[in-house]
């Protein structure tokens, strides 16, 4: 009976010289073995294939640059370089924001601090004397996590407003990326689910109590939160929702909306004690009843304003809320 041989594997420096030689008519197959082989090759062949396929067509550059990033020499700073001169490419720019000297960042800072570059450029050059954050190009939750790397002293006053800044976005569905905007629903109890169950928000809290060490200000963040649930809870709406017996979806929907439409009401009184708090939202009820009862005194005594209110579409049913408070 006769047995085939096994093949055996070509070697490293065969594979290269035929991926190098357009014309061996096995550069397909030699990229392809180079490709799976690559992790486990010695540095010497490593070193050669990254600068061979970095030099090659777009896709090889591509995969050279995705290794680079795990196989980095600063040898390969000068061709990184040139090539990105001539392409521009995103692949070649991120190695440059990771590797290269911060003086040559500074040289090309407007070509290489496009769209979400310009977060990389920031971790690289904050704490440099002549670069200026321009926190307007950033998201809120990228600002934090920045303020968590620099060595320049961040009061507390500066991520308060970097977070309301966030709250605020995300409460009026603000936020340019999509994957900002989510909501962990994975509880018991609806009644759980709050602003800080935005997962953005959540990992901003996260990076403000655990990483900055502001124990005080994420504490100021959860009594305000509670508070905004309070007023939730105790609203008409959510009352009639509960009456109604909503299913799951439709349920939250409606939970989220009040909670982002609290949550920017009772945006100023973040950083109040939570007992001022409660008074606030207290007499900012009673307010609302009195005038509502002062409403409906003046359409009793005076049928030609009753008239007046119907036809301009201003009467409230009874037990509803004023569209707006003043606060």
């Amino acid at each position: 009976m006769d047995f085939k041989t096994p093949k055996h594997n070509t070697p490293s420096a065969t594979l290269i010289k035929n991926y190098l030689n357009k014309k061996s008519g096995k550069v397909v197959e030699s990229r392809r073995e180079i490709q799976r082989r690559f992790n486990g090759m010695d540095w010497c062949y490593q070193k050669r294939i990254l600068v061979a396929f970095i030099n090659g067509i777009a896709s090889d550059r591509e995969w050279a640059c995705r290794k680079m990033f795990a196989y980095w020499d600063d040898s390969f700073i000068p061709i990184v370089a040139a090539l990105w001169g001539q392409y521009h490419e995103n692949s070649l720019s991120w190695l440059i924001l990771r590797y290269f000297p911060k003086e040559f960042l500074k040289t090309y800072i407007d070509q290489l601090s496009g769209g979400r570059n310009y977060y990389y450029l920031c971790q690289r050059l904050i704490d440099e004397p002549d670069f200026k954050m321009d926190k307007s190009r950033l998201y809120e939750s990228d600002i934090i996590k920045l303020y968590s790397i620099t060595k320049r002293c961040v009061s507390d006053e500066e991520i308060k407003e970097t977070f309301l800044s966030l709250i605020d976005k995300v409460c009026r569905v603000d936020y340019k990326s999509e994957y900002m905007y989510q909501w962990e629903v994975d509880y018991g109890e609806v009644e759980d689910i709050s602003i800080l169950s935005n997962r953005i928000v959540w990992r901003s809290l996260h990076e403000i109590e655990y990483v900055l060490k502001r124990d005080g200000l994420a504490e100021k963040i959860r009594s305000w939160n509670r508070m905004v649930m309070q007023a939730v809870k105790e609203c008409n709406e959510f009352r009639l929702v509960k009456q109604l017996r909503l299913k799951g979806g439709q349920w939250k929907e409606i939970l989220f909306d009040l909670i982002r439409k609290n949550c920017l009401k009772y945006q100023d009184q973040f950083g109040m004690p939570h007992e001022e708090k409660a008074h606030v939202i207290v007499e900012a009820r009673k307010e609302t009843k009195r005038q509502r009862a002062a409403l409906s005194e003046l359409r009793r005594k005076s049928p030609a304003l009753n008239m007046l209110l119907g036809n301009f579409v201003l009467e409230m049913d009874e037990g509803s809320e004023l569209p707006e408070l003043p606060f």
